[in-house]
């Protein structure tokens, strides 16, 4: 079989129909496909292109030790905007994990693909260190929480995504701090506060989950503010607030506000980009390994 992997990278800017059509693709999928969506990409591989895609679609056709090695090179972290960033390996293996489930044994080969691209990055940032020393966002997140506020303050979590799964599990695991999860998707929340031994909502009630939080963690992908001033009542003790979300969750009118103390994403992204250049040297590294390992 000499078939050609076909990648694509599908340009939709705006992050909930971004997501609206990965969910649709993996649902409607008939042909092996593997879909990646990301706070930074949408991308699809199998041996077709997907039908009736919206938006700039890029087509890049490769054998496939190319497209193994591509794949490495996400994987490893080496396309991020934080070079070795840690969630970007969680999202491809459960990019994988949802193929696998569903078309593994319908199609070996490609199988095998995905399973040779993740090992090759595992053993890229193994050897090369390129995460060394680096903390993930949602371990960043849950550690600012912790260093700021004492055990007894209640957590509000907006949001049900990797980084927002990552710092409630965080938290749930090394505090007793009570959490709460608010999403879009209430299943996805439901599932999340039950994990963690906390309640959800859906962003209906985004009010009340929001009204005696000491600390708000917002990480999704709505292309608008999704808390306004009339969410947060005033209080005589300053409210932590980490912003994650790309374009920001929080209007600017909270950002602003006295009696909140707002963390947004650059400034949380600055610390985990620390040691930039010994980083560098280090996706150097990993990207000749990845370049020059024999794919077996």
């Amino acid at each position: 079989m000499d078939a050609h992997l076909i990648a694509c990278t599908i340009d939709i800017p705006e992050p909930r129909m971004r997501e609206r059509w990965a969910h649709r693709l993996q649902s409607n999928a008939r042909q092996p496909m593997l879909v990646l969506n990301t706070c930074q990409r949408l991308e699809t591989y199998g041996w077709q292109r997907p039908e009736g895609l919206p938006g700039h679609i890029e087509i890049q056709c490769r054998e496939e030790e190319a497209a193994i090695r591509y794949f490495a090179r996400i994987a490893a972290g080496l396309e991020s905007r934080i070079l070795g960033e840690l969630e970007i390996l969680g999202q491809v293996r459960q990019a994988y994990k949802d193929f696998h489930q569903k078309f593994g044994k319908a199609d070996a080969r490609l199988d095998r693909i995905f399973q040779k691209a993740i090992a090759l990055a595992r053993k890229a940032r193994r050897e090369s260190g390129i995460d060394q020393n680096l903390t993930g966002l949602a371990a960043l997140t849950a550690r600012r929480i912790i260093e700021s506020v004492p055990e007894t303050a209640s957590v509000t979590i907006v949001g049900s995504g990797s980084i927002s799964k990552g710092v409630a599990r965080y938290l749930g695991k090394r505090t007793s701090m009570p959490v709460r999860v608010s999403s879009r998707c209430p299943e996805n929340a439901m599932r999340l506060a039950m994990e963690i031994g906390g309640f959800s909502s859906g962003l209906d009630e985004l009010i009340p989950m929001l009204h005696d939080a000491d600390v708000i963690v917002s990480a999704t992908a709505a292309p608008h503010p999704l808390i306004y001033n009339h969410h947060l009542q005033e209080s005589p003790v300053k409210k932590l607030v980490i912003d994650l979300g790309e374009p920001p969750d929080c209007a600017p009118e909270v950002q602003q506000r006295a009696d909140i103390e707002y963390v947004g994403l650059i400034q949380m992204e600055s610390h985990a980009n620390t040691n930039t250049l010994e980083r560098q040297a280090r996706a150097e590294t990993a990207a000749n390994i990845i370049a020059s390992s024999p794919i077996l």
